[in-house]
């Protein structure tokens, strides 16, 4: 574990960069990194689908993201959440090419730490652009390619799926960052997530393109795995501190791996990241269930 982390260190000294990859179907893929990518260990991507933008990256690493577009035919941004490195181009990018920038739920674009970010997320992503969000639909249509919105509530309340039908191609955002039950931020729904990973599941998508670098042909077992593992990992949860156990010993029974790496990410997010917060979760969001 440690080893690994001072490989990523030593690598995070690299600057911002960003990877463009065609996907065939006509799907883009712009895969940005920064030094708190590398040393985290994943990605942010975001796509374009025809002349539709999912996702837009982080603001940090604005130039790059401006430059790898160019002159692309983009009529809408279709946002699969507000966090902001999602949106965190979406105001230049609207002012560039002319178009709307869609969200659902925009009434809640101030919530979950957008309001007044956290130094650790200032410090990764960059202060977000403003931009006037417009509401999602049930389908975003452009030029020559549409999406359907499929509401997927739990990481954020804002957050949907993207589901191109000719393809069959799901953009799921932050919906699947991990396989299982994982470490989640302060303001999650694990219950939520479930359910919203079952949703997708029942598109029966042919590939699975994340907000973070996952991509997976034929997701449906994973994705119902990952429903499962989280509805079992909260029902324990909710067992265990009905027993009396601490919520920290909880922990340690539920996720008996990782603990160092656990550790670190909650540390590097001041809290607001981590497992103890699966459990905090499931707890809270369990009474609402019951």
């Amino acid at each position: 574990m440690l080893k690994g982390f001072l490989s990523r260190l030593n690598a995070a000294s690299q600057q911002a960069s960003i990877k463009v990859e065609d996907l065939g179907d006509g799907i883009m893929a712009y895969r940005l990194h920064s030094r708190w990518t590398r040393i985290l260990g994943f990605e942010v991507s975001f796509y374009r689908v025809g002349d539709l933008l999912v996702d837009t990256g982080f603001a940090s690493a604005r130039p790059l993201v401006l430059q790898a577009l160019g002159n692309s035919a983009i009529s809408a941004i279709c946002c699969t959440h507000h966090h902001e490195d999602h949106t965190g181009n979406a105001g230049a990018l609207a002012e560039r090419y002319g178009c709307p920038v869609f969200v659902y739920r925009p009434e809640h674009l101030d919530s979950e730490g957008l309001a007044r970010l956290l130094s650790y997320r200032r410090l990764f992503w960059g202060k977000p652009g403003k931009f006037g969000a417009q509401a999602m639909g049930s389908r975003i249509v452009g030029r020559d390619s549409e999406l359907e919105v499929i509401p997927a509530p739990g990481h954020s309340q804002t957050h949907v799926a993207l589901f191109e039908s000719v393809s069959r191609t799901v953009f799921v955002g932050d919906l699947y960052v991990a396989p299982g039950a994982s470490a989640v931020m302060t303001h999650e729904n694990p219950y939520l997530l479930a359910d919203s990973l079952r949703r997708v599941a029942a598109l029966e998508p042919r590939r699975m393109l994340t907000g973070h670098g996952i991509d997976v042909r034929n997701p449906v077992d994973r994705l119902l795995a990952k429903a499962r593992s989280i509805e079992r990992a909260a029902a324990r949860s909710c067992r265990l501190i009905d027993e009396g156990e601490r919520p920290r010993t909880v922990v340690r029974k539920i996720f008996p791996k990782g603990r160092q790496k656990d550790w670190m990410l909650k540390v590097l997010t001041q809290g607001e990241f981590s497992r103890l917060n699966f459990v905090r979760a499931a707890v809270k969001h369990g009474k609402d269930e019951n």
